[in-house]
């Protein structure tokens, strides 16, 4: 089992957030530079799907890192991290976004504005994971 730090696991999940989020908005960005007009709804769509997923996932982020701050070992498995709920939904998101571009009839424009709004939803979520590292190892340091 690939075991770390119990106080480096928010910091683990961010930096693995922060990648994926990343990657897929790249790939957003790439589906938006296919096309031949992006009408300025797109970005508007983008947002809005930005915004489900920044409530969405601020959740996720309270949630695990309660979890993650509750552990005790020293030393702890990063596959701990989320629950067997966690990762069901984890490997749904992905079937269906590999799914999702493997269908012909999803349009690039979908893909586009739909990856451009999830993306930066998983990668403020990474920072956010990071954020709450940062803040409970400086508390851990200054008492």
């Amino acid at each position: 089992m690939l075991k770390v730090p119990t106080k480096y696991l928010l910091l683990v999940n961010g930096l693995l957030w922060t990648a994926i989020g990343t990657r897929i908005a790249l790939i957003g960005i790439d589906y938006y530079q296919r096309l031949e007009q992006v009408p300025w709804w797109y970005f508007l769509l983008s947002t809005i799907v930005f915004a489900g997923f920044w409530f969405m996932f601020t959740g996720v982020v309270r949630k695990y890192s309660a979890r993650i701050l509750a552990m005790t070992e020293p030393r702890t498995s990063i596959f701990r991290t989320f629950s067997v709920k966690g990762y069901i939904i984890i490997a749904f998101m992905i079937t269906l976004g590999i799914t999702l571009k493997r269908i012909q009839q999803v349009p690039d424009s979908f893909i586009a504005w739909f990856y451009c709004g999830l993306g930066p939803g998983l990668l403020s979520a990474g920072i956010r994971f990071i954020v709450r590292w940062w803040k409970a190892l400086t508390a851990v340091t200054l008492q």
